[in-house]
């Protein structure tokens, strides 16, 4: 019996490796648990707990590795620290399920994890949702539209349901017929938020699509300003041709991307954006940059979206990263900041903005736009909804190990609020979504550009409208059936 349930962990383990983060196969998402599960029931609750706890931590230090921004032993805390806030729902499970026989036992271990997730992205990680279950199954467009009315917490729900449910009818001495019952009542639930999804994909975009384009850097050009910000990053003082080195990379990264931007707007495209800090700029030259863009909007027509690096070198944060929105008429609209710099990768020289989303009204719809890691505050994204934003322009830019993962988490956005979502990004996957997560266009790691033809008409969607009362419900549930079996006990 003791060999067995190590075979069970080393399930567990086996498939926890490929089920979130650093690699992701979609359906072991919906199995790694069981196998915790079950040894847990098998174990005696203090052994198996810390032994289970001590692996979980183990394996989280691998699955997150290159995804963390964050260097040496700090890496390892915040692992660790994630590791322990996704351990509750399996204790949560050990001290109040393992030893109930009534198939509402099955209900604990989803509960206690969504509430989690609740709880540790609102007010403990600066990471925002990253490690929620849900965006593991973006490429199931079905399951992905019960987002529309949960968020990811309902998709969540329903893999840790799955996973409660077959560790349960695992138990040994288990009545058949308990066991088709408990299959079937999980199978209705299933069945249902599929069918809901399918109908939900059958209403397909009506509104007309207007041309758009994304740019992102040259990397040649890159390339040299980084080189020559090296003094920079080093914290050295700069001397006269070092400056003189940075504004002239900086010119002629800003020169072609004008000169590109340009073009797709002679091509036909009528709104134009740049990936996160594509354009760079000293706070010196930024009025002349800005102005060489209106006159472009102005001639050509055309609504851009200018993602601007400003250095400002006595500056302190020294660096702003935000979003400049320009109409036809070449006249500055407003200017977005980042309101969730990368805590340890950016937040130390770049201002977090105020958080308030702002809109563009063109005859072709409204258009709104946040920056990147933006992208992964559910709470922040809302405000499309609520400011009837039909068009989200999210710049950004990745690295290859967060690439896939990151482009995952950015589709649940576009179908929680039901708005198309336009992404730029340099260094990871361009895409533009559709209000049911449909990919209208994707181009992995450009070099260039993408087009692609969006609609801006929204769709209204519940979640858009309560947030997220599911995740809540499912915490005062947790702790109803949990107070609710300690009066029995």
């Amino acid at each position: 019996m003791t060999s067995r349930r190590f075979l069970w962990l080393g399930l567990g383990v086996a498939l926890l490796l490929v089920a979130n983060a650093r690699w992701i196969l979609p359906l072991a998402s919906w199995f790694f648990a069981i196998g915790w599960l079950v040894f847990f029931d098998r174990s005696r609750r203090f052994s198996g707990l810390a032994i289970g706890f001590l692996v979980y931590v183990l394996v989280h230090f691998v699955i997150w590795w290159g995804i963390i921004p964050a260097p040496g032993v700090l890496y390892y805390l915040i692992a660790a620290t994630y590791a322990a806030a996704y351990f509750l729902p399996f204790l949560a499970h050990r001290l109040f399920a393992s030893d109930v026989a009534a198939f509402r036992a099955t209900l604990v271990f989803p509960l206690a994890w969504v509430s989690v997730e609740l709880v540790f992205s609102r007010w403990v990680t600066p990471y925002g949702s990253w490690a929620s279950l849900g965006y593991t199954q973006s490429d199931s467009l079905a399951l992905v539209q019960l987002a529309a009315v949960t968020g990811t917490a309902g998709i969540t729900f329903l893999m840790t349901w799955f996973a409660s449910v077959v560790a349960w009818m695992l138990r040994p001495g288990l009545q058949v017929s308990h066991r088709v019952r408990a299959a079937g009542a999980f199978g209705v639930a299933l069945l249902a938020v599929l069918a809901f999804g399918q109908l939900r994909l059958a209403g397909g975009e009506t509104g007309d699509s207007v041309r758009t384009a994304s740019l992102v850097p040259s990397r040649l050009a890159l390339d040299e300003l980084e080189q020559s910000l090296l003094p920079v990053r080093r914290g050295e003082e700069l001397s006269e041709s070092d400056m003189l080195a940075i504004e002239t990379a900086a010119v002629r990264l800003n020169d072609d991307l004008l000169r590109r931007t340009r073009r797709e707007a002679r091509a036909g495209a009528k709104l134009i954006a740049w990936s996160e800090t594509a354009g760079r700029v000293l706070t010196s030259e930024e009025e002349e940059l800005l102005a060489r863009a209106s006159r472009l909007a102005a001639e050509e027509r055309v609504v851009l979206l200018l993602a601007l690096g400003v250095w400002h070198p006595d500056g302190s944060p020294p660096f702003e990263n935000k979003v400049v929105a320009i109409d036809t008429t070449g006249t500055i609209a407003w200017q977005y900041h980042k309101a969730h710099p990368i805590v340890g990768g950016e937040s130390s020289f770049i201002a977090a903005g105020g958080g308030s989303i702002k809109s563009l009204d063109q005859e072709f719809g409204r258009i709104g736009a946040v920056i990147c890691h933006d992208l992964d505050f559910p709470s922040l994204l809302r405000q499309a909804s609520a400011k009837r934003i039909g068009l989200v322009v999210g710049p950004s830019d990745d690295w290859i190990d967060v690439a896939s993962l990151h482009g995952r988490m950015a589709v649940f956005r576009a179908v929680e609020n039901g708005f198309t979502l336009l992404r730029p990004t340099n260094g990871g996957r361009s895409m533009a979504v559709d209000t049911r997560g449909r990919f209208i266009a994707r181009v992995d790691s450009p070099d260039d550009v993408m087009v692609a033809p969006v609609s801006t008409q929204r769709s209204r969607t519940l979640y858009g409208m309560v947030g997220d009362l599911f995740s809540w419900l499912c915490l005062v549930g947790l702790a109803l059936l949990v107070f609710a079996w300690r009066r029995v006990t």
